[in-house]
């Protein structure tokens, strides 16, 4: 099948069966998991209303649309499955724009194999499968790169208008949308040098960008808060400057995701895909013509400059967003592969035209080879726990709770996840991550023990275990459970009467030895 995947009468058929086997991938297990800390943040946005979501836009990290999908979403449900189900079919979304994308670049054997690619892509899945806006950046961009290359090779004002209207929608779904618009660009300036775009184009382009500019205001306003300030200085902090291992890690994990191990499946993997990337460059040496093209710039046949020009625009796609990320990152660091996920699609396009290019022996073994290697991963996604067990969490405490309970909650910003799950009485206390301070810590939690008999700890989201460390030595308190949930603890200390009848001071009613 994957030999004739070129011929049109059965290419509708097989983009069916590919999109049945994505969706199966991505609905299955669906809410085996509980939301993690940054989903919960995005129903807690998405409840708002929709004046909220404008008036606050400029003063939020994120950019406002997937927020706003979200928000109309919320009408159908509000569990796991309701939720993330909307991601699900926007990466379906974008499995069927990467066909168009791949086929309208090169033929349809390529657009088949790209959509068959990003289908199977566990990283794809993964994001499919979260309640984020990551998913909906890269299905954007593929809606972007495509109207793009309609507009500029047809000229038509609804190619031109589709093209405005899709980028200007991607730059209000997340800020490292705009490492796209330089791509775009330089690409358009290549056809310029080269004289292959058509007349007038250039007036067009830039009439296009300052429509997306003026549309995108409300998007990336956000950037120049204070609130963004202080989160990309936070990205700089945890994660510092990328380096050449980081690079080829990241292709792995565009390749294979995250949730294998081992030294063999790591350069195993990186083998298989990029054999697949250079058969490009050795498909391409095979075609005189275009190598005498090459050296006379301008001899080869028209039909071998377009060959050229569609992996230039693969190519860039790729290499600029990502270039551009990798050394802004060596200043003030922001490689996160969630932020960087959106670029996956055209990777995948490159290895799908390297496939495409083998003989058709080769091409059947090499797509059952990486079918198979990415079996493991996908297996992975179901198989093992990743996310935060905020359910869980809010289960066991709320199943054990007592009158005179208090939940002192580390760091104070997991109220979030933990008030989405919990639906009891209890009362409930932050304390920052950032206290480092013993004399505040005794003043905080010395508030709390007189009124107290039991304190259930949360922790999540920090290293700093100073409460737990205080509330252990102390002489008022006594350890009495602990229990790990994924990327949780919660531990139980029972609060001695004795801690209730000492005299009151400026430091909360314990007494100076245990300040």
């Amino acid at each position: 099948m994957v030999a004739r995947l070129d011929r049109g009468k059965n290419a509708r058929a097989i983009l069916v069966l590919i999109l049945v086997g994505a969706a199966l991938l991505r609905f299955y297990a669906l809410s085996a998991e509980s939301f993690w800390f940054d989903e919960t943040y995005s129903v807690w946005v998405a409840r708002h209303s929709v004046a909220w979501h404008i008036a606050l836009s400029t003063q939020r990290i994120f950019p406002p649309l997937y927020y706003l999908c979200l928000h109309f979403w919320l009408a159908l449900g509000s569990s796991e499955f309701v939720v993330r189900s909307l991601s699900v079919w926007v990466g379906l979304a974008s499995v069927g724009a990467i066909y168009l994308l791949a086929k309208q670049l090169f033929d349809v054997r390529v657009g088949l194999l790209s959509a068959f690619l990003l289908a199977i892509s566990p990283l794809h899945i993964w994001y499919s499968q979260e309640a984020r806006m990551y998913i909906l950046v890269a299905a954007l961009g593929l809606c972007s790169a495509y109207s793009m290359l309609l507009a500029l090779q047809k000229g038509r004002l609804r190619h031109w208008l589709a093209y405005v209207s899709c980028t200007a929608l991607l730059m209000n779904a997340h800020y490292f949308a705009i490492f796209l618009v330089p791509f775009q660009n330089v690409y358009v300036l290549y056809l310029l040098l080269r004289r292959q775009a058509r007349r007038g184009v250039w007036c067009q382009w830039l009439l296009s960008q300052v429509l997306v500019g003026l549309l995108s205001v409300i998007g990336l306003a956000g950037i120049f808060s204070a609130e963004s300030g202080y989160w990309w200085g936070l990205l700089d902090t945890w994660h510092g400057a990328p380096t050449i291992a980081d690079l080829l890690g990241l292709v792995f994990k565009f390749s294979l995701g995250t949730t294998v191990r081992g030294r063999l499946i790591y350069w195993g993997g990186l083998f298989l895909f990029g054999l697949c990337i250079l058969w490009n460059l050795f498909t391409f040496t095979r075609r005189r013509s275009l190598l005498s093209g090459w050296r006379g710039w301008g001899i080869a046949p028209v039909k071998e400059w377009r060959a050229i020009d569609e992996l230039v625009f693969v190519l860039l796609y790729l290499v600029v967003p990502l270039g551009a990320v990798f050394a802004l990152s060596q200043f003030r660091s922001f490689w996160v592969l969630r932020y960087i996920f959106p670029f996956l699609p055209p990777y995948c396009i490159l290895v799908a035209r390297g496939l495409s290019g083998m003989p058709s022996r080769m091409r059947m073994s090499m797509v059952g080879l990486l079918l198979l290697l990415s079996l493991w991963p996908i297996a992975n996604i179901y198989r093992y726990e990743q996310k935060e067990n905020w359910r869980a969490a809010v289960q066991y405490i709320a199943a054990q709770e007592q009158a005179g309970d208090v939940i002192l909650l580390v760091d104070e910003d997991i109220w979030l996840p933990f008030e989405h799950y919990y639906h009891g009485s209890t009362r409930r206390v932050g304390i920052s991550r950032v206290i480092d301070d013993r004399e505040l810590v005794a003043a905080r939690v010395g508030m709390i023990l007189p009124s107290h008999s039991r304190i259930w700890l949360v922790l999540s989201h920090t290293e700093n275990w100073i409460v737990r460390d205080y509330l252990e030595a102390s002489r008022y308190t006594e350890l009495v459970s602990e229990r790990g949930f994924t990327g949780i603890r919660v531990d139980l200390f029972a609060v001695h009467t004795d801690s209730r009848t000492t005299h009151r001071d400026g430091y909360g009613n314990l007494p100076p030895t245990q300040r």
